[in-house]
């Protein structure tokens, strides 16, 4: 066994210091990302109930380039079928619902729903949506932020 002196220990110190200064960031940024999705998913599950949605009928209008994501245009709207219920979950949000909205039956229509949502960077934005017979239809559409909006 090797007694280490004063030079040999502080060096040994500053290089498991350079090791964790480095290696611990990624491994913050990986669990944040892994709670990010999990976060996301769990908003998806809490609308959908697990339900593949259909796609094709639900319309989802964003940009592809949100300039500000303080205030980012999103619409959503329907072909041929009356949506009681939408939602809009994005992905890399700290609270990834957006939106979650119930329309009266009366009310439903072809109408289209237009918000403004915040984005805290560019992420996946997903829209479902309910019909007046319970079939969950659903979009999605990449969205870059060019300067994020969530604190």
């Amino acid at each position: 066994m090797k007694i280490l002196n004063r030079r040999d220990f502080l060096l040994l110190l500053g290089a498991a210091n350079a090791a964790l200064t480095v290696g611990l960031p990624g491994l913050a940024f990986a669990d944040e990302a892994a709670e990010q999705k999990a976060k996301a998913e769990a908003a998806v599950k809490a609308f959908t109930g697990g339900k593949e949605a259909a796609q094709g009928s639900l319309i989802l209008e964003a940009p592809d380039v949100a300039e500000n994501g303080a205030q980012v245009p999103v619409a959503i709207s329907m072909k041929g079928v009356k949506p009681v219920r939408v939602a809009l979950v994005v992905d890399h949000n700290p609270v990834p619902t957006a939106l979650d909205a119930a329309i009266s039956p009366k009310y439903a229509g072809d109408a289209k729903i237009a918000v403004r949502i915040k984005m805290k960077r560019s992420s996946l934005v997903r829209a479902y949506a309910y019909d007046e017979k319970g079939k969950l239809h659903g979009a999605g559409k990449n969205v870059t932020v060019t300067l994020g909006g969530c604190g």
